[in-house]
């Protein structure tokens, strides 16, 4: 594990997001003794009508931090910077702004912790995370791009993203992807190694004993109206995002009226007709470090993702995570995930329809769930363990 070092993240989401790997790693650099910057998302297109709130939420972050000089600790050294930039790939005027007045901020966020010799780990790669990062780092600097999301399919102006993500790949010491699909396109653009680290599972957050007297009176009140639920409880965690198949679900859910399905996560997009159906319940996103207790009640965790060229290179974080509690999974076949099955066969995926999602629900719904399958499970998601994980990548960064 790297350890004495200054760190700065250049981060794709926000802090408060959904917990994914970008915080976990920020967090555990920082309880291995570094100083970590992690700097909130900068954006990768012009925000419409819809992103008001979350830019709203930005600005607010961002007045507040004034007070302690554009960060904000959020425990012993990592410090979280929101910072205040126009969307990247706008004119020359907006580049001219971002250069000259907004970035120069964030490296003066950096100068007043004593940054120096900094590793700078950026999951970005618009010209924006470009400029930022050629202003922070020096002639000492260690710099790590990591691909985990095909930009292609969330920018406009694809040629300029791969003309900006061309100079990160050609300015960057380490190169690294979330899946084999993305380590193979990524090994085209460039004479270095390729190397693939898909985001872990912390295993401490996933299993243990449940205490009852640790968890706060909030989250062991939505425990118990999930408890109440007529069973089977078919249960989903994560972003209620434009990605998932609203009308899989939709139709496998008035198929099986009698059942509950409880989705936990933030709203981020119209649910459609989802959200007028009696037997599901939306929980709203909750901390990460409560979401083992919801796992423990469902009786299938499902990742009902659209089979699309986004979700082609898409990881669910999710399924180590309800496989580390050791309950059934069943997913839609999007590439990632039945190359992760072909390797381990460990859950049960499907077509896109309604016929063929709830038929590998109920075949799980119908399998004896015995002790040695609980463990079973548990034993692959403990090959993604977190730390293992990042002690590994750390060694691809010191050589």
């Amino acid at each position: 594990m790297i350890s004495g070092r200054d760190i700065i993240i250049i981060s794709s989401i926000e802090w408060g997001f959904i917990w994914q790997g970008h915080q976990e790693m920020a967090l555990r650099f920082a309880r291995a003794g570094n100083r970590v910057l992690y700097i909130e998302n900068t954006g990768v297109r012009s925000p419409g009508i819809k992103d008001l709130s979350r830019v709203t939420s930005r600005l607010k972050r961002w007045l507040k931090a004034l007070h302690s000089s554009g960060v904000r600790e959020v425990e012993k050294n990592l410090y979280v910077c929101s910072p205040l930039v126009l969307p990247p790939y706008g004119s020359r005027f907006r580049h001219f702004l971002n250069s000259t007045l907004f970035l120069p901020a964030i490296k003066r966020n950096a100068k007043r912790l004593g940054i120096r010799d900094a590793l700078i780990w950026s999951y970005l790669p618009t010209d924006t995370a470009y400029d930022l990062m050629n202003a922070l780092r020096d002639e000492k600097s260690t710099i790590v791009y990591y691909v985990g999301t095909d930009f292609d399919q969330l920018v406009s102006d694809i040629k300029r993203l791969r003309e900006s993500e061309q100079k990160m790949i050609d300015l960057c010491d380490v190169l690294i992807t979330n899946c084999s699909t993305l380590t193979t396109r990524y090994s085209d653009l460039t004479d270095r190694f390729v190397h693939t680290f898909q985001f872990g599972v912390d295993l401490s957050a996933f299993q243990g004993e449940e205490d009852k007297t640790k968890i706060s009176r909030h989250i062991l009140h939505l425990l118990s109206k999930v408890e109440s639920l007529k069973r089977p409880v078919i249960g989903y965690i994560g972003g209620i995002h434009r990605h998932v198949d609203f009308a899989l679900l939709a139709e496998s859910v008035k198929a099986r009226s009698e059942w509950s399905w409880v989705l936990i996560g933030p709203i981020q997009t119209d649910v459609g007709d989802l959200g007028h159906l009696p037997n599901v319940h939306f929980v709203g996103q909750q901390p990460h470090e409560e979401l083992v207790h919801f796992a423990r009640r469902f009786d299938v965790c499902i990742i009902p993702y659209l089979n699309n060229a986004f979700t082609a290179t898409v990881v669910p974080v999710k399924l180590n995570e309800y496989l580390a509690v050791g309950k059934p999974v069943v997913s839609t076949n999007i590439p990632m995930v039945s190359e992760f099955n072909k390797k381990h066969n460990i859950i049960l995926t499907c077509k896109n329809t309604h016929e063929s999602f709830l038929s590998a629900i109920e075949n799980q719904l119908n399998k004896p769930d015995d002790k040695c399958e609980v463990e079973r499970r548990k034993s692959v998601a403990a090959l993604s363990e977190w730390q293992a994980r990042l002690d590994a990548i750390c060694e691809v960064i010191k050589k």
